[in-house]
């Protein structure tokens, strides 16, 4: 039985697909769902002039938090009008260590998260953050595709 899920986001088409499924389940199983979205900040230290420039870093940080903002807001939109308990964390960090480091709280009984959508043989790839979870994951974990294009 499902009491708690854990939902990664990212803001995408893709992890809004993934919130959908999310919802769905924890409707039907009457479990909670906690949305988390991760700022990267670790891919911000690889642009160029990042470290030289404070007042961009700051700038980027903040629309990233934005970001993450708007996403778990249309989330937890989308879980009210189905009824769902929601709760939203936002971490700072790796995405795949951070959300692993959530999972480990004995409350949560199903991860899911989407994919990258990518073509020929890359689509079989999982993206690196997907891969992590699933590889390292203690409880269950549900990917969901992009859309496919023929949807």
């Amino acid at each position: 039985m499902l009491k708690k899920i854990l939902l990664a986001t990212d803001g995408s088409e893709t992890s809004m697909r993934a919130a959908k499924n999310a919802v769905s389940i924890g409707n039907k199983a009457g479990a909670t769902v906690t949305a988390v979205y991760v700022v990267d900040v670790h891919r911000l230290a690889q642009l160029p002039g990042y470290a030289a420039m404070p007042g961009i870093k700051d700038n980027l940080v903040e629309l990233m938090f934005k970001e993450g903002s708007e996403a778990l807001e249309e989330i937890e939109d989308m879980a009210r009008d189905a009824g769902v308990a929601y709760e939203r964390v936002v971490a700072e960090g790796d995405p795949g260590e951070e959300l692993l480091k959530l999972c480990r709280d004995p409350g949560f009984d199903l991860i899911v998260l989407g994919t990258i959508g990518k073509s020929g043989l890359k689509r079989f790839l999982l993206g690196s953050v997907a891969e992590k979870v699933v590889r390292h994951s203690h409880v269950p974990v549900l990917v969901v595709p992009a859309k496919d294009e023929q949807e």
